[in-house]
């Protein structure tokens, strides 16, 4: 497998004015005190494998309850989107810079506005009105301009983010640069994991699918999702039922406790991040220390399998002692553990940095019980 990315750079991204991460392995453990900037990265990957693209930019703003659109007869100071870059403002020339040794995202402030230039035509000059993007306000013409938020990708302009009600220029694809999956800390809605569950029904994902879960319940046979005849209105009108030995009748999968939720969350989202990303947040999450080094293990299997690089984060010491005996055991893959935190240094005191032990460096400090959360 070759990594998607080998290394990370994130500059003027939230609260991560200038961080990288020299080396990556396939699965990443990140690690670190509460407002570390953790799930950062985990936002920061979403925003580099979807090309930034609006509708997610939006789902990440509202997810902060942050602003992602300026309304008609709005006063208020702060700029849609303004909350992703350092500082929680936007100028002209600052910058929002993700990259890989191959390929980097950037965001900045960009301008639009009508022009009229004048085009040589069957021997006379006719005036054409165009829509320019500029990322200077010295090239504009004049004042009559909209301010937008311009992605580039690899220097080239690939989107302009509309942050007023204006008519949408631009009719835009929302194209991947990567494909990625989410698993967030709260729990994800059934609709959403019924839609999941319909791409894979009938494949040998179904098999993983089960084989996963036994890890919390051995006692299952099976796993469907149902309408629910109570809910037929709601968003969440489909369940999922398993069938269980000695049971005559299905059993809600709920019903069984927040570790069989979790891991259906993780198994299901993990087929959609074939050749991307997998982002979980906060792995541990519902899950009992004595199963994690087994769901570690299918994580680093399927993996392996479907072609996906792994970014993890944690605050438990159960979760790092399972992912290091896991990580030691694959010789065959690369695991990596990322500590964040705070520099002490003059030179960038405050700023948040990253500290990166491979397997071999990470087994010597959970034997030796040293402090990595």
């Amino acid at each position: 497998m070759t990594k998607h990315l080998d290394s990370l750079k994130i500059q003027n991204f939230r609260m991560l004015e200038d961080f990288e991460v020299p080396t990556l392995g396939q699965v990443n453990l990140i690690v670190g005190k509460n407002n570390s900037g953790k799930s950062t990265v985990l936002e920061a990957l979403r925003v580099y494998a979807g090309n930034a693209n609006q509708k997610l930019l939006e789902e990440l703003a509202q997810a902060r309850s942050e602003k992602y659109i300026l309304e008609d007869n709005d006063y208020l100071l702060e700029l849609p989107f303004e909350g992703f870059f350092t500082g929680r403002t936007i100028s002209e020339g600052k910058k929002i810079k993700i990259a890989s040794p191959n390929s980097y995202l950037e965001l900045t402030l960009g301008f639009l506005q009508e022009q009229v230039i004048q085009k040589q035509r069957d021997g006379e000059l006719i005036p054409i009105r165009q829509v320019i993007t500029t990322l200077s306000r010295n090239e504009l013409l004049d004042s009559d301009y909209e301010e937008v938020i311009v992605v580039l990708r690899n220097g080239e302009i690939i989107d302009r983010l509309r942050t007023s009600q204006k008519t949408v220029l631009f009719n835009r694809e929302y194209t991947k640069f990567l494909s990625s999956s989410f698993v967030p800390t709260r729990s994800i809605q059934m609709s959403e994991l019924a839609a999941d569950w319909d791409k894979i029904v009938f494949s040998e994902h179904e098999e993983t699918i089960k084989t996963a879960l036994q890890i919390i319940e051995p006692e299952l046979l099976d796993i469907t999702f149902i309408q629910d005849k109570y809910r037929t209105r709601s968003r969440d009108s489909r369940i999922a039922i398993v069938k269980l030995k000695h049971q005559s009748k299905p059993v809600s999968l709920n019903s069984l406790g927040d570790g069989m939720t979790r891991v259906l969350q993780m198994v299901l989202k993990i087929f959609a991040a074939k050749d991307g990303f997998l982002l979980i947040d906060e792995f541990e999450n519902g899950l009992h220390y004595s199963v994690q080094e087994q769901v570690w293990g299918l994580i680093f299997e399927i993996a392996q399998r479907l072609n996906i690089q792994v970014f993890a984060t944690t605050h438990s010491w159960d979760c790092i002692e399972a992912f290091s005996k896991v990580a030691n055991q694959r010789a065959d893959m690369e695991g990596v553990l990322i500590k964040m935190g705070r520099s002490i240094r003059e030179n960038n005191k405050g700023q948040v940095i990253a500290s990166v032990f491979n397997e071999e460096e990470l087994a010597q400090l959970t034997q030796a019980d040293v402090e990595l959360r």
